[in-house]
């Protein structure tokens, strides 16, 4: 380029200020170019994608590319100008502002960077996250989003410090040192998020679903979140599970994959009653029921000989957790009804006791 300008007909001076103007005008062309491509070309095909995500990455790095570019020419103009008068000025001040324009580019790279990942991780909540019935994923991704910009942010600082000949080693050392110490003592913490990500990974229940903790209590799930699990009882009260503990557990799910709940009806009747009546009866009573589904249909089992009694039960099925109570319920009224009308005898525990008397001497008075 130097040659080029020395062939041009005007004092040395105008050379090296036509040099800087082509400089300049060269990087504002590249700039201009640049955004015919971003705004014109790339928009078109970006228009014929189903998805949005690449629209939404195009306006997110879109001024950072102008500002690479920007820096670019000032660096191109920085190396001019130090081959045509660097004698006159220290060596020191263009590596001052060649650092400068290193450390600005490093950290629009790495802003452009944070960008892209912000721009994904958001993509991702408004469309897949918000599709989903747990919301683990929709605290998952917030925390992931800012644990990247984190380190994003730290490996450009010491990019830069490696620039400048800093010795980032005692750095890395302290950084590895405090991460093992933090990872100590939040290892809790640590193990009850990994278990909120396979909570969501592998989605054993969702928000909604009915469980059966090992204690036996039923509860509905309330919330899935990153540290704990949210449970709501029949009490109208909250349960607070950590993630790691829950899935360390057996749990039942009571709702999943199949709405369907079993009702059980026991009753017991005296021996003096005729079994094929008492199984006609109950299930009579509980094909009646509108609650009670027909398939699969209700079924008898004659259960044991009780000490005052013969224990019998009747096993139906209802559409949701909630109705077996109303329908159990129900269920036994209609029974005991049922059978006062048939004349079935519900016994109540009894007991034989037999008075004797014990012997007396002779001569004894009774």
């Amino acid at each position: 380029m130097i040659e080029l300008l020395e062939e041009i007909p005007v004092s040395p001076f105008l050379q090296k200020l036509i040099g800087v103007a082509v400089i300049i005008v060269g990087t504002f062309l590249v700039i201009y170019l640049s955004r015919f491509v971003l705004t014109v070309l790339i928009k078109r095909l970006t228009a014929r994608t189903k998805t949005d995500l690449d629209d939404r990455l195009v306006a997110a790095v879109r001024h950072r590319i102008y500002l690479l570019l920007y820096l670019l020419g000032l660096s191109v103009l920085l190396d001019y100008v130090q081959l045509v008068v660097g004698e006159q000025l220290s060596p020191k001040v263009f590596e001052v502002f060649d650092g400068i324009i290193y450390g600005v580019a490093v950290f629009v790279v790495a802003n452009a960077l944070v960008r892209i990942l912000s721009t994904v991780f958001q993509w991702y909540a408004t469309t897949v996250a918000a599709r989903t019935d747990t919301e683990v994923d929709d605290e998952f991704v917030p925390l992931v989003d800012r644990a990247s910009k984190v380190v994003i942010y730290v490996l450009s600082v010491l990019i830069v410090l490696d620039h400048f000949n800093i010795d980032i080693k005692g750095m890395i050392t302290v950084l590895g040192v405090g991460s093992l110490a933090i990872a100590l003592a939040a290892q809790e913490t640590i193990a009850n998020m990994i278990g909120g990500f396979v909570i969501m990974i592998d989605r054993p229940f969702r928000a909604g679903d009915w469980l059966r903790l090992p204690d036996g209590l039923t509860c509905q799930v309330h919330q899935i979140g990153v540290r704990s699990t949210k449970f709501l009882t029949f009490e109208n009260t909250l349960i607070i599970v950590p993630n790691a503990e829950l899935m360390k557990s057996t749990v039942h799910n009571v709702t999943y994959p199949y709405p369907e709940t079993r009702v059980r009806i026991d009753v017991g009747v005296s021996y003096a009653s005729d079994m094929e009546l008492v199984k006609r009866v109950m299930l009579e009573e509980a094909e009646a029921h509108p609650m009670i589904l027909k398939e699969p249909r209700p079924f008898f089992r004659f259960l044991e000989f009780g000490d005052s009694s013969l224990n019998v039960s009747m096993f139906c099925r209802v559409p949701e957790v909630l109705d077996q109570y109303k329908a159990a319920s129900e269920l036994r009224t209609r029974v005991l009804n049922r059978f006062r009308k048939e004349g079935i005898e519900i016994p109540f525990p009894q007991r034989v006791v037999t008075m004797v008397e014990p012997d007396r001497p002779e001569g004894e008075s009774r």
